[in-house]
């Protein structure tokens, strides 16, 4: 097979996926919009601040955002890895990187619309729940916008992860790539909890994510009184190398891309 791109017969191959897949597509996107908007929607059903309903916003970018969907990339190149539609969609005449780019144009399509579609609801309800609270009590908050930025981070990295998982394993991709992802980030967190006490000397109380600035507390006697903030410290890295460590980790989602069009192209040997 010429393996040259060709754009006509690459928006065959998206025809293709289209007509074989767009109903799977369809439904599980359908399904996890009707649960994300269900989790957003009843903050602004109220007149007074309800922390459960401001909760939901952070279960959402986790149980929805995160877990839920999920089970849309993990089935973006199945059908190149498993039996028995390996074989036939291996041997459709078009090239490797037409076949990847097809698979890729969808899931991205599918992410980054969810992912938008998030945080318009987040700040559309948030506004609209906050324009009924009265003017001198509690308004909602935004999410922060350091978390913003880590949760998209953390976002597409398990989406690369679970795309390259739908094609490297031929039975149960999803168990076996959510189990790696479970072990990876136990195993990233203890390292990174661990150094992190150990070089702060064990702190009374420490907030950090890996790749986070280090929030740390001492307190003496058991007094969790903080005077004046003077036992209070909060480490940030320079803008330099936080830029660093975005272009590390956006490095690493298009490795983990190219790694997958890699494993498609010995499917087909």
């Amino acid at each position: 097979m010429n393996q040259t791109f060709d754009i006509h017969r690459f928006a065959l191959v998206l025809k293709l996926d289209l007509v074989e897949r767009g109903k799977n597509y369809l439904l599980i996107a359908t399904l996890l919009t009707i649960l994300l908007l269900s989790m957003m929607l009843p903050i602004i059903t109220s007149s007074k601040p309800v922390g459960t309903y401001e909760a939901l916003h952070y279960m959402a970018m986790f149980m929805v955002m995160l877990f839920a969907s999920s089970f849309y990339t993990s089935n973006a190149m199945t059908h190149y890895a498993s039996l028995p539609t390996s074989i036939s969609s291996l041997m459709l005449p078009a090239s490797h990187l037409e076949k990847f780019l097809s698979a890729m144009f969808f899931n991205l399509l599918f992410i980054v619309s969810f992912l938008i579609l998030y945080f318009q609801l987040h700040y559309k309800t948030i506004d609209i729940a906050n324009a009924k609270l009265p003017s001198w009590g509690y308004k909602y908050p935004y999410i922060k916008f350091d978390l913003a930025v880590y949760f998209c981070f953390a976002y597409f990295i398990l989406h690369s992860i679970l795309l390259l998982g739908s094609i490297y394993f031929s039975k149960r991709s999803y168990v076996k790539t959510a189990a790696f992802i479970v072990a990876s980030v136990i195993i990233v967190f203890t390292i990174h909890l661990s150094m992190a006490h150990y070089l702060t000397h064990y702190p009374s109380k420490l907030n950090t994510l890996p790749f986070t600035s280090w929030q740390m507390w001492y307190f003496k006697d058991g007094n969790f009184t903080v005077f004046r903030g003077l036992n209070t410290f909060h480490i940030q890295f320079p803008n330099n190398i936080y830029r660093a460590i975005q272009a590390f980790i956006t490095l690493f989602i298009l490795s983990i891309w190219y790694i997958a069009y890699l494993r498609l192209k010995e499917k087909e040997v």
